[in-house]
């Protein structure tokens, strides 16, 4: 068994999404011999790169899994092209916020508040899921909603941690806005707490746990994806944030899985600080160690000119700490792969790189 795993390049500037093609399996047999998967599309021009790939180097027109992590444009709007382009689709796998309205509305005080109300404010809002679910259902794709409960490759989000994500939806009503004065005051406490932070070396952490709500809602209902490819272990986090972090490491240690042994782990919302912090990642990556070694790689999903938002050197850091190599898209792709044992290779990660660059920054 073999398997390759490919990141594409994904927006400008600031702005980043996520755009991953995977394929794994004998490789040197026949494509009924392996499972291609699209985790992601990015914006229609990544959409349209990620076809001409899994055409091109992976020689099939053909997906058997497409997964689109949460509603973001940057990550749902090119798996249309994914859907309509592709010969074949095996599944999609997806929430569906509009079927979830009874089960919400009760949440919210206001009488007012409906099931139909949800219903259409939610339609109205996500536009490139509905996009995805009709073009789905009219090339006859099955849809299945991505739930830990019964899914044994999501960590999360389960039904409930997801539904309580999208009652806090941007589109929903009665979402709690923050005041000039609120937002004056947290940006003269993050001023603060930088300046707090500006005489610390490189021996010493200068991440801090974002706070609580920090990551929106949308993002928290990222599918946390854990996959087994020949023998190794990849924990790909999309747009999580400390709560959905949280959540998928709960569940990890409730199947007895320890994240810390992961391998493989994508960096989660591009490298932004707002997403982790000292807890979860001693939880999903391990403590840090007390000489510089690494035993493990981090891959950040990032723009070319995205620094230092994406990837934040605080975040790189942490990572590194925690002997992770870190690799960041930065405007080019790179893949993984693993040759099969049979061909006398050891399994392990080994970076196969398109102008990939390996961050060394430090704070």
């Amino acid at each position: 068994m073999a398997y390759e795993v490919d990141f594409l390049p994904v927006g400008e500037g600031e702005r980043c999404g996520d755009a991953i093609a995977l394929r794994f399996g004998n490789l040197a047999g026949s494509r009924d011999q392996q499972q291609v998967w699209v985790i992601d599309g990015g914006t229609k021009e990544s959409g349209q790169a990620l076809v001409g790939h899994i055409k091109k180097y992976y020689g099939t027109d053909r997906v058997d899994v497409v997964v689109c992590t949460h509603p973001d444009s940057d990550h749902a709007s090119g798996l249309s092209v994914v859907l309509e382009q592709m010969s074949k689709v095996g599944v999609l796998l997806m929430h569906q916020p509009w079927n979830h309205a009874e089960d919400i509305h009760h949440l919210f005080d206001d009488e007012r508040v409906t099931r139909s109300r949800i219903e259409e404010r939610v339609w109205r809002a996500l536009q490139d899921v509905r996009e995805l679910e009709k073009i789905a259902t009219r090339k006859g794709i099955p849809i299945r909603e991505p739930f830990s409960d019964d899914c044994k490759f999501v960590l999360s989000p389960s039904k409930a941690f997801y539904e309580q994500q999208l009652a806090n939806f941007r589109c929903m009503p009665e979402v709690a806005k923050k005041t000039q004065m609120q937002r004056l005051i947290e940006a003269l406490f993050a001023k603060a707490k930088e300046a707090a932070r500006a005489a610390e070396t490189w021996f010493k952490e200068t991440l801090a746990d974002p706070e609580p709500d920090a990551t929106s809602a949308e993002n928290n209902s990222s599918v946390v994806l854990l996959l087994e490819l020949d023998g190794e272990r990849f924990l790909f986090t999309a747009d999580a944030g400390v709560p959905a972090l949280t959540e998928a490491a709960n569940r990890a240690d409730a199947l007895g899985i320890d994240l810390k042994n992961v391998r493989f782990i994508q960096v989660p919302h591009h490298g932004s600080k707002r997403n982790v912090g000292p807890t979860i990642l001693n939880r999903i990556v391990g403590p840090i160690k007390q000489t510089e070694s690494y035993d493990k790689a981090a891959y950040v999903s990032a723009s070319k000119d995205g620094q230092p938002k994406h990837p934040a050197k605080k975040v790189v850091n942490a990572f590194k700490r925690r002997g992770a190599q870190v690799y960041a898209t930065q405007g080019g792709r790179f893949g993984i792969t693993a040759a099969t044992r049979r061909n006398g290779r050891d399994g392990a990660m080994q970076p196969r790189c398109l102008f990939t660059r390996r961050l060394t920054s430090k704070p």
